[in-house]
């Protein structure tokens, strides 16, 4: 087996247009047409030539021959090769099968043929014999029974040998336990890889058998027509059912309940209902303010108390009210407070201030009717009117005590007030006075030794230090008026 690389005459990173100028060039030069003198070994270079082509052209399949092309060269040849593992590198090209058919030399018998070598081999070096491998079929095998099933498998294969071959440890010669378990690791992990390099090696082969399966080409192509025609079958249901709501929409007729006319006599009786309503409202609103108009009335010729804050249905019990006592006290009290009121507000004038109860001195006459002795009605009433009386007289004496107690303590918060304001301005005066005679006072700084005078006191310190003038001294000042400041 040679070099895909080599067959085509360029080197591993020549890129497509490389590879099929040189393909081209090679395709003319060996084609069995055009060498009649030599066609057999034509042949077999011109299918070299088409194999190399068709690896290195997909990009999948020259990624992977490149990663194992040195171990599909060597064990291609049949150069050290120990074990008894089947060597599925010669398969991949299409050098090693001539035509799409069931001939001993067919893609299907040579691909059934190898295919069932590897799953007896598996099974022979497995524990388990009862597993069913599928087969690859022939040229005539159902996909649905056959060809799915083989793919579905193959696809996500994995070996079922051991590949014990491949450990490089002797467990029975290791020296204690813990260097055997370090061996059994080893020998495990070249277990793993083995298996994960066949595994990589059949996937691959079966992607490469795929692509070039006819059945599978069928199968995508009955596929594709089958979703065209389902497709095509959707377009023609959804017209259908189109055309048959627009035919319905034709021959729809309004049904009574929903005609306009009615709906429309429904709306003018309505509004002639409710018109009917708001008229028969408004008349009785109408009514109802005339009663309350001559309530309004009836309220406004009622008599009324201010000082007492009560009220009298007749003429006869305003006057006897007005000569009782208890309204001459409130009366009293009222004009006072209003008075003192106009003296915070330096609104009083002459005839205010000269108001007296005389007013209420005289004697209020009533017209004298020469009438019947009262009934037992009248009795009543006038009973009920004393009780009133009663109650209304306890009111007015509590009313009375109040309005006396905010007076006395109006007339304590003036006093009280006067006086803070006097002891304030006396206190401010003296303050500024004693300030003032302080700030004028000097203060004379002589030594005591030379008597030698000095305007500051660390010049005198000065002084003292340097002559050594540190005897007891005495500050002469003239004389200063102690004062006591007060912080507030």
């Amino acid at each position: 087996m040679r070099c895909h690389y080599e067959v085509l005459g360029v080197d591993q990173n020549a890129t497509e247009d490389d590879l099929k100028k040189s393909y081209k060039k090679l395709a003319l030069q060996w084609h069995p047409d055009k060498n009649l003198q030599q066609i057999a070994e034509a042949q077999k270079r011109f299918l070299e030539i088409r194999a190399a082509y068709e690896v290195l052209s997909d990009p999948r399949e020259r990624s992977w021959y490149d990663a194992h092309r040195d171990v599909m060269l060597r064990k291609g040849s049949g150069d050290d090769y120990q074990d008894d593992t089947i060597n599925i590198f010669p398969f991949f090209t299409s050098s090693c099968y001539q035509g799409y058919n069931d001939s001993e030399n067919g893609f299907y018998t040579i691909y059934n043929k190898l295919f069932k070598d590897i799953a007896e081999q598996d099974l022979k070096g497995s524990m388990d014999k009862t597993i069913e491998i599928p087969e690859f079929g022939s040229s005539e095998s159902s996909y649905d029974e056959v060809v799915g099933p083989f793919y579905a498998y193959w696809s996500n294969y994995c070996t079922l040998r051991s590949y014990v071959w491949k450990e490089e440890h002797d467990t029975r010669e290791a020296m204690d336990r813990r260097v055997r378990r370090l061996m059994e690791q080893e020998n495990k992990k070249l277990r793993e890889k083995a298996k994960k390099e066949r595994n990589d090696e059949v996937r691959e082969l079966i992607a490469f058998v795929k692509k070039r399966d006819k059945r599978v080409q069928l199968r995508k192509i009955y596929l594709e027509e089958q979703a065209l025609q389902k497709k095509k079958a959707d377009t023609e249901r959804r017209n259908r059912e189109k055309q048959r709501k627009l035919e319905e929409l034709a021959q729809y007729k309004e049904s009574q309940w929903m005609s306009f006319d009615d709906f429309e006599k429904q709306l003018n009786d309505l509004e002639s209902s409710v018109k009917n309503q708001f008229q028969d409202v408004d008349t009785n609103n109408y009514n109802d303010d005339d009663n309350n108009l001559d309530e309004s009335n009836d309220d406004i010729n009622e008599l009324y108390c201010v000082a007492c804050n009560k009220s009298f249905k007749s003429d006869k019990a305003f006057l006897n009210h007005e000569n009782s006592r208890k309204h001459k006290e409130f009366v009293y009290l009222m004009k006072a407070h209003i008075q003192q009121e106009n003296e915070e507000l330096a609104l009083n004038t002459q005839e205010q201030i000269d108001v007296t109860n005389n007013d209420y001195d005289q004697v209020v006459q009533l017209p004298v009717n020469n009438q019947p002795s009262k009934s037992k009605k009248k009795k009543k009433k006038q009973r009920r009117n004393n009780k009133d009386n009663l109650s209304s007289d306890e009111e007015t004496e509590d009313m009375k005590q109040e309005l006396e107690e905010e007076l006395q303590s109006n007339e304590q918060n003036q006093e009280t007030e006067d006086i803070s304001t006097v002891t304030q301005t006396k206190k401010i005066k003296s303050t500024t006075e004693t300030n003032d005679e302080a700030s004028h006072v000097p203060i004379i700084l002589e030594c005591f030794v030379c008597k030698e005078e000095f305007p500051t006191r660390n010049a005198l310190f000065k002084h003292i230090k340097e002559l050594d003038h540190a005897k007891p001294i005495q500050v002469k000042s003239e004389p200063k008026v102690k004062t006591k400041n007060k912080k507030k």
